[in-house]
C-alpha cells in the first residue's frame, strides 16, 4: 500500500514540475542565455581594456626611450603620443612634453602645454591641478601676483593635494612684488602644515628668514611713511 501512495506522490510531483516548466520554462531559458551573454560581454570587455592599457603602457615606455636619446625632439615625441593615447597616458605625455620644453628653455611653449592639459576635462583633476601649479611656477616674475592668485588660490585649500607647492609659488610671487605680509603668510602656512615635504618646508624656512625683516620694518615704518593729512580749508570764496 505504501508503494501505491509513493507512486501517486511521484506522479503528482512530475505533473506539477511539468506544469511549472510549461509555464515558466521559456523564462528560465531566457535568463540562462542572458547570464551567458552578459558574462561573455564582461569578460570580452575586460580583455579588451586590459589589452588597450598594455598597448598604451608600452607606447609610453617607447616614447620615454625615444625622448631620452641625445638630440631627440622630446616635446614632439610626447606631443605625438598625447594625440593617440588614452586620457591618462595622454595627460602624462603632456606633462612630460611641458617638462621637456622647460628643460630646453622654451618657457612659453611649456606654459601653453600645461594649459592645454588644464583645459582637458577628460584628464584626472589631480593631473590638471598639477599642470596649473607648474604653469604658475613658470610664470612667477612674468605674471603679476594678482593674476597668479586668480589662477591658483583655490588650490591652497587644506584638502587640495598640491596646496604647499601652490603656497610656495604665490609666496614667491608676493615676495617679488614686495607684498611681504602675504608672502610671509604663505610660507608660514607651509611650515605649519605637517604634510609638507622636507624640501618645500626647508625653502619656506629660508624665505621666512628673508621676508621677516621686511615685515617687521614695514610694520614699524608704516605710520612714518604715511602722507600727513592737511586740514580742510573749505572752498575759497
Amino acid at each position: 500500500m505504501a508503494d501505491i501512495f509513493r507512486e501517486v506522490d511521484d506522479d503528482l510531483r512530475r505533473d506539477n514540475a511539468q506544469q511549472l516548466w510549461d509555464k515558466y520554462g521559456i523564462y528560465l531559458i531566457g535568463a540562462a542565455v542572458a547570464i551567458v551573454v552578459v558574462t561573455s560581454a564582461f569578460v570580452g570587455w575586460r580583455a579588451f581594456t586590459t589589452s588597450q592599457a598594455e598597448t598604451a603602457a608600452l607606447a609610453f615606455i617607447e616614447a620615454e626611450r625615444a625622448a631620452s636619446v641625445e638630440g631627440a625632439d622630446a616635446p614632439a615625441i610626447y606631443a605625438a603620443l598625447a594625440e593617440d593615447a588614452p586620457a591618462g597616458y595622454a595627460a602624462l605625455a603632456r606633462l612630460r612634453a611641458a617638462a621637456a620644453f622647460t628643460e630646453a628653455g622654451e618657457k612659453v611653449a611649456a606654459v601653453e602645454t600645461y594649459e592645454t592639459l588644464v583645459a582637458d576635462t577628460s584628464a584626472e583633476p589631480i593631473l590638471r591641478d598639477l599642470a596649473q601649479v607648474k604653469a604658475g611656477a613658470l610664470l612667477v616674475g612674468e605674471a603679476s601676483y594678482d593674476d597668479l592668485a586668480t589662477r591658483l588660490v583655490a588650490l591652497t585649500d587644506e584638502s587640495a593635494p598640491w596646496r604647499n607647492p601652490v603656497r610656495e609659488v604665490l609666496g614667491l610671487a608676493a615676495y617679488r612684488e614686495q607684498k611681504y605680509e602675504r608672502a610671509y603668510a604663505y610660507f608660514q602656512e607651509i611650515v605649519n602644515d605637517p604634510t609638507a615635504t622636507p624640501g618645500v618646508r626647508d625653502r619656506a624656512h629660508v624665505m621666512i628668514a628673508l621676508v621677516d625683516p621686511h615685515v617687521a620694518r614695514s610694520a614699524v615704518a608704516a605710520p612714518e611713511t604715511e602722507t600727513p593729512t592737511e586740514p580742510e580749508t573749505g572752498d575759497a570764496e
